[in-house]
């Protein structure tokens, strides 16, 4: 089972990589990647310091040895628009600045076999591992440069340490689960609420409030914790403080969000839950809900009850208990951080709740290990696979069937359209031999150096005449381009509509 684990990571991995030159740059990944080339050049650290380095500076490091660029007298808006197209590379910069998200992704994948195969058995190590690397959310971010699936990692990675420090309360596990939550810390300032809130209820969860035990070694664990933070700032403090004081400002200001037709700043208490459920395969939240619904038939290929616990619970807790346990305590670590995230003012991606699908996958493991027909097991992971192969290399904009053929209803920002479908709309444009486009395509391209066929912006409030082609995002979030409604077009990828208006 430990060699068919990796090789469906192998298998993901391959296929995260064969997306880097399909999807375009999307929003977030220039100021991520010339943050980076900053900080390694310049030894500051100003660009949107509301996001901690450590992910920025693995991602720049591949484009610094391949020679992208970073000018710091470029104002930040130009930085951000040619830091792909530094030497005329564009895809070959792509390649550089998204593939240091690979060794996140692994680190995220080994937590997460890890966690499941010693919670549960071999058995549920392959599974949580086929479930966590074939979720659309976590192949697309994966594939990106970006925060999100580093957040993943961290918590995952913490998670695991956490479980261990809870089986044997000592001094070095305590103070390996804090330098896995200093990690979290270092790759997105979310993990501060994510994995306090996912140990508690996996504290809680375990009936085993011997909280004394743990006193001891709480405070290595937090010093672990500080000194790794710390260190992931050069020892210096006030970069950590601006970026969360930041962070905070930017949550009190919201951002504008799109949810069912609405569009408002201040967000939407059921948000998270919704993208959740639209955007993970029905298949995987099946198996995830079964853990607790049968839970009370046991769970197949755990251990015995003459064999050593993989929980540390008093020998008398009858099998059922200890069965209800196995299942419910990765499940409740994902509703933790779910919880934690509904307040957010920032509704503008289930990528800001990435992280619960790590926990997701352990308890998804636990709810098919608990069917007595196997064929319904094997018939979701079917399901599941399926549904993320079909995906290909849209699997960060996927949405599962109870979105239909119309997700731009449900849902826009970076659930479906990033800007990541510039250079397919190039590729049609070429096809199609157009001489001349209108465009109000989201991100920052620089259309000429992509190649693209004279161009001129598109107005919202004047028709246009030829083709034009606008931006999902656009066209719902803005409300832009109402003289459009009702004409047909063409898709071009998932997120950008192209129209030829005679």
């Amino acid at each position: 089972m430990k060699r068919a684990a990796l090789a469906l990571i192998v298998l993901s991995m391959l296929r995260i990589a064969s997306t880097w030159t399909t999807l375009s740059a999307t929003v977030d990944e220039p100021m991520h990647v010339s943050a980076g080339l900053q900080l390694y050049t310049q030894r500051v650290y100003t660009y949107q310091p509301e996001n901690p380095p450590l992910p920025r500076l693995v991602f720049a490091l591949p484009a610094l040895l391949g020679g992208m660029d970073f000018d710091p007298s470029r104002p930040i808006d130009q930085q951000l628009l040619r830091v792909f197209y530094s030497d005329d590379r564009y895809k070959t910069n792509l390649v550089l600045g998204r593939a240091g998200n690979l060794v996140f992704f692994l680190i995220a994948s080994i937590a997460v076999w890890l966690w499941a195969r010693r919670t549960l058995s071999e058995t549920g190590g392959f599974i949580a591992t086929l479930l966590f690397t074939f979720q659309p959310m976590v192949v697309g971010h994966a594939g990106l440069a970006t925060h999100d699936l580093p957040a993943t990692a961290g918590v995952a990675l913490s998670l695991l340490a956490f479980a261990r420090w809870l089986d044997e309360q000592t001094a070095k596990r305590a103070m390996l689960f804090g330098a896995a939550f200093g990690f979290a810390v270092l790759c997105k300032f979310s993990c501060i609420g994510f994995v306090p809130a996912a140990c508690l209820v996996m504290y809680v969860v375990r009936r085993d409030f011997r909280w004394r035990a743990l006193v001891p070694s709480f405070f290595a664990a937090l010093l672990a914790t500080l000194l790794v933070v710390w260190a992931g700032y050069a020892f210096t403090i006030e970069p950590l403080l601006a970026g969360l004081r930041g962070l905070a400002a930017v949550n009190r200001a919201g951002h504008f969000g799109f949810l069912f037709g609405d569009v408002r700043t201040t967000g939407w208490w059921h948000y998270f839950p919704a993208t959740v459920a639209l955007k993970s395969t029905l298949a995987s939240l099946v198996l995830a809900f079964c853990s607790l619904s049968r839970a009370k038939r046991g769970i197949s290929g755990a251990p015995a009850l003459n064999e050593p616990l993989p929980l540390p619970v008093a020998p008398e807790i009858p099998r059922f208990a200890r069965d209800k346990l196995i299942a419910i305590e990765p499940f409740a670590a994902a509703i933790a951080i779910l919880l934690i995230a509904m307040p957010s003012h920032l509704n503008i991606g289930v990528r800001h709740v990435l992280p619960l699908y790590a926990p997701l996958a352990v308890a998804g493991a636990a709810g098919a290990l608990a069917f007595k027909r196997k064929w319904i097991a094997v018939a979701l992971f079917m399901w599941h696979t399926g549904a993320s192969v079909i995906a290909g290399r849209d699997a960060f904009p996927y949405f599962n069937e109870a979105a239909g053929r119309h997700p731009e209803r449900f849902l826009l920002d970076s659930n479906l359209d990033w800007g990541q479908d510039a250079l397919r709309l190039k590729r049609v444009l070429r096809e199609k031999k157009v001489d001349r486009v209108g465009l109000a395509v989201l991100g920052w391209h620089d259309w000429d150096a992509l190649g693209y066929p004279p161009h001129y912006a598109l107005q919202r409030d004047v028709p246009s005449q030829g083709w034009v082609a606008v931006s999902e995002h656009l066209l719902g979030l803005a409300r832009g381009a109402p003289w459009l409604e009702g004409r047909r077009y063409e898709r071009v990828g998932t997120s950008i509509r192209l129209y030829h208006i005679e």
